[in-house]
């Protein structure tokens, strides 16, 4: 066996071991998010809030996304506006894993392919666009 190959199936195998602790941290997150109620009282589960004061650009994203897993998108929307299409990211990696997993075929997105980067950028524009109206505004939780 060549070297090649052989460095060739280390990476493999660690891809495959990085998937299926994805795959199944996604999976506890989408169970844990469905059953959980946060509290809008009391200490904020935010390090950013606790420690400077003032929210952070994913302040309200664990209430939005446990709502949105409880079937409530009003309440989900009134948290975090972004938690649909987080939410939905997630879903679509954890179903690309899946199908990956019995099929054995790679259906993640190159994460170094140029649109790929110009679509991160541009959700990363948003998302940080979104929190500074939130700041400004007061909204933000």
């Amino acid at each position: 066996m060549s070297s090649t190959s052989t460095s060739g199936s280390i990476a493999k195998s660690a891809r495959s071991r990085s998937r299926v602790v994805v795959f199944a941290g996604l999976t506890a997150l989408f169970a844990g998010l469905a059953l959980w109620r946060p509290s809008d009282t009391g200490i904020p589960m935010c390090g950013i809030k606790l420690a400077a004061g003032f929210s952070c650009p994913g302040c309200g994203m664990t209430r939005a996304l446990a709502a949105l897993g409880r079937g409530e998108p009003a309440a989900s929307f009134k948290y975090h506006a972004f938690a649909p299409v987080v939410a939905l990211g997630a879903a679509l990696a954890w179903l690309a894993i899946l199908i990956g997993f019995v099929t054995g075929r790679d259906l993640l997105p190159n994460l170094n392919d140029k649109r790929a980067t110009v679509v991160l950028l541009a959700f990363i524009v948003a998302f940080v666009a979104y929190w500074l109206v939130r700041l400004a505004s007061g909204t933000a939780p």
